[in-house]
């Protein structure tokens, strides 16, 4: 479809998709339907969704989770957050930007009594914490219901092509990520007691202990006697110049568009942060046809498995240890960034500054 799209990868399968029409700001463009319109566009090399309106600097995406709102946009007129939104034939896209003013309105809507389920328990999230006390309440036969504002149950799992360490038995050692997912969803499926909302988000959790949540633009009321919140973990921001630049991306951002979406998002990029997140990125990139131009870590040395780091170094990719972004550039997107060692004091030290040519800073604090 696009240059951007990932065609052959060595670990995953690519899908057969149905190719739709959509536009933005008034151009024609192709997609595939139930993407999400950030995965889209970015498909499409469209990385700037609008501009910040006090200082006019370009909005990129940056989570892909919905935790942020950089790549909010409109929608057949509703404003909504991009990589939320799935994608479908003859949708309208614009950026934010230019649009009126919203009118005062005094009315107050007549709204109907949302209809109210009863459970048990309420797991917000199905990801591997989620699906695993899913598994365990179910073979209680306690009544159970999964809410996940995904379409797919899995979470980062889903992320994830490598395969993990530890113990079989407690985390499916020797398995990727995605097939572990894979697996627990079907644990989850075949007990009877566990019912799952997916495409669902937990709006409100009020007072009277009710949950609000929003399912298929129905809002609707779950009582439960035990709420259980498995939302996982969010992304983190470091503060530089730049940092808000398209291109600036938290990793889990970066793994949903090369191994969820396969999207190719970048070129080449930089990796801030040596934890196995940050050197499991990086042969993501590289699986997905990504150079990647250095990691840098701030501590003395990698927080990962070595055998993780190790393989990274074998790919020829230079690890920087006492090293930090000092900044990001460029005009609508990243253009390059600039590193720097740090002192015992986590100052920067003068005079070893180094700039590389990435369009793409990957954030994995």
């Amino acid at each position: 479809m696009t240059k951007k799209r990932i065609a052959k990868h060595p670990i995953l399968e690519i899908p057969k998709r149905r190719e739709v029409e959509f536009t933005w700001n008034g151009q024609a463009l192709q997609g595939y339907e139930g993407e999400m319109i950030s995965s889209a566009l970015i498909a499409n090399d469209i990385h700037i969704f609008g501009h910040h309106p006090k200082d006019n600097s370009p909005q990129g995406m940056f989570c892909a989770n919905g935790q942020c709102s950089q790549c909010m946009v409109i929608a057949d007129g509703l404003p909504v957050k991009s990589c939320m939104t799935p994608l479908r034939a003859g949708l309208v896209v614009q950026s934010l930007e230019g649009l009126p003013a919203l009118p005062e309105d005094d009315r107050v809507p007549v709204l109907k009594e949302p209809p109210r389920r009863d459970v048990e328990v309420l797991i917000l999230g199905g990801g591997p914490a989620g699906l695993s006390a899913a598994i365990e309440l179910g073979k209680l036969g306690v009544d159970t219901l999964i809410v996940d504002d995904k379409s797919s149950l899995g979470g980062k799992l889903l992320l994830q092509t490598h395969k993990f360490f530890g113990s079989v038995e407690d985390s499916h050692a020797g398995t990727r990520g995605f097939e572990i997912a894979r697996t627990l969803e079907e644990e989850v499926r075949r007990l009877d007691s566990v019912e799952v909302w997916l495409n669902a988000t937990a709006v409100g959790v009020f007072s009277d202990r009710v949950v609000g949540v929003v399912k298929g633009n129905l809002y609707r009321k779950i009582k439960p006697q035990r709420l259980l919140v498995a939302t996982g973990a969010r992304e983190k921001m470091l503060s530089f110049p730049g940092n808000t630049l398209p291109g600036v991306y938290g990793a889990g951002a970066f793994q949903t568009l090369v191994n969820r979406d396969l999207v190719k998002s970048s070129n080449r990029i930089l990796i801030v942060g040596g934890g196995n997140v940050g050197l499991i990125a990086g042969y993501h990139a590289i699986q997905a046809g990504i150079e990647v131009a250095a990691l840098v870590e701030a501590l003395p040395q990698v927080g990962g498995y070595k055998v993780h780091a190790d393989k990274l170094m074998r790919l020829g990719v230079p690890i920087y240890t006492s090293h930090t972004v000092v900044s990001a550039t460029g005009e609508d997107r990243v253009e390059k960034v600039t590193i720097a060692a740090l002192d015992k004091q986590w100052k920067v030290v003068p005079g070893t500054h180094r700039t590389f040519d990435v369009d793409t800073v990957l954030i994995a604090v």
